[in-house]
């Protein structure tokens, strides 16, 4: 692979949210979490954990969480004036989840802010200084993780899908899976075979909407 190649197959892959009936056996599923492991953390402390939900009536009972709870803030949204905007908009945080044959919670945990702690010790106040706290490296880090597993999935010929909308269940979902403290929940990735095609590409904002450049004038051509 090179990086043309490479980058090809990056911008290939899709977020899924249809799967077949075809189970996704363990081996797999554990070169997947190799891939999400093998992410860089701050210093290496490596903050996440995954429960990996196999068992179908645990994953029903995910679904039925998120959707009670979906219908309940759709109830409360037809009492204003914003009912045709929500629409079956929250059908969309449980649907890709009814057909996963595996659902993924990836997890984080905080730890304890060292640089932070030594100024304080030295008499500062850390507030004055921008530590990795201001920046919740342990968030980016797993971030950076479920990043690296859905590439697995996509070169696996799996489909996968990183949910935000199954956090409105974020307390249900941990009680059934028992995630406690310090670990918080970093919403739901619904995995498993496509049952079709991908969808098409939806656009994405051109470089220049969301790079900036600073650079040496010699430099604009690409000279080295």
């Amino acid at each position: 692979m090179n990086a043309e190649t490479s980058l090809d197959w990056m911008l290939s892959r899709r977020s899924m949210r249809d799967f077949s009936d075809r189970p996704v056996d363990r081996a797999t599923l554990e070169q997947l979490l190799m891939a999400a492991t093998s992410a860089p953390s701050a210093t290496n402390r490596q903050p996440w954990q995954f429960s990996v939900v196999r068992s179908r009536a645990l994953r029903g009972q995910i679904v039925e969480a998120v959707r009670e709870r979906a219908e309940e803030m759709k109830a409360i949204i037809r009492r204003g004036h914003h009912a045709e905007d929500f629409g079956n908009y929250g059908d969309f945080f449980h649907e890709p989840l009814l057909s996963a044959a595996v659902i993924i919670i990836p997890q984080y945990r905080e730890f304890p802010d060292l640089i932070a702690n030594l100024l304080a010790s030295g008499g500062a106040d850390p507030a004055e200084f921008h530590t990795a706290s201001a920046m919740q490296a342990e968030l980016c880090s797993t971030s950076a993780a479920v990043m690296n597993l859905l590439m697995q999935a996509h070169a696996s010929g799996l489909g996968a899908c990183w949910m935000a909308g199954p956090m409105i269940a974020r307390d249900r979902i941990c009680t059934l899976l028992g995630i406690a403290p310090p670990w918080q929940m970093v919403g739901a990735i619904a995995l498993g075979y496509p049952a079709g095609p991908p969808p098409e590409q939806k656009p994405r904002k051109p470089l220049g909407r969301v790079v900036r450049w600073h650079e040496d004038e010699d430099n604009e051509q690409g000279t080295p």
